[in-house]
């Protein structure tokens, strides 16, 4: 998802990129505690029953489950962030924090999309000055990395 955040008509122009993030972290721990409650509870039924085995393996399965609800919320939190000023062009990018700063000269900079060689594969969008390139946007699918290449471009030149 990207959000152009254009102050007015000159620079700085701000391009905030971020993943589709379907749930917060608050919807996350709902959905986990919904889900332990339900096995568990299925799970002591068949403890009940005799079939005791049942009742580790649920465990091991909502530990799994909350690996990956971590795991994809922590993906989630990811942002890069592009401002496009008089005479260069930054991007930040972290989690919850600034954690990685590139500087490009505006004049120099290219905004590069690059066409996958494989059918089905996403595109990259890459922004590259004096030989060095960084790949922005891999979050977005390939429409959205195609408005921002266009968006980019027009503020950029």
């Amino acid at each position: 998802m990207v959000t152009n955040r254009l102050q007015q008509t000159t620079p700085p122009t701000h391009f905030v990129i971020r993943p589709n993030s379907s749930l917060t972290w608050r919807g996350n721990v709902l959905f986990f505690l919904f889900m332990v409650t339900l096995s568990f509870s299925i799970a002591g039924v068949f403890t009940a029953l005799g079939a005791w085995m049942v009742f580790p393996f649920a465990g091991l399965e909502m530990a799994a489950l909350g690996a990956a609800l971590a795991v994809c919320a922590t993906r989630a939190t990811h942002c890069e962030v592009i401002s496009i000023c008089e005479d260069r062009v930054e991007v930040v990018i972290g989690h919850h924090k600034p954690e990685q700063h590139y500087t490009f000269n505006r004049h120099w900079a290219r905004v590069i999309l690059i066409p996958s060689k494989t059918k089905g594969h996403p595109n990259r969008l890459v922004l590259s000055s004096h030989g060095r390139e960084l790949e922005i946007g891999a979050c977005l699918n390939n429409e959205e990395r195609l408005h921002l290449a266009r968006a980019l471009e027009q503020s950029v030149a």
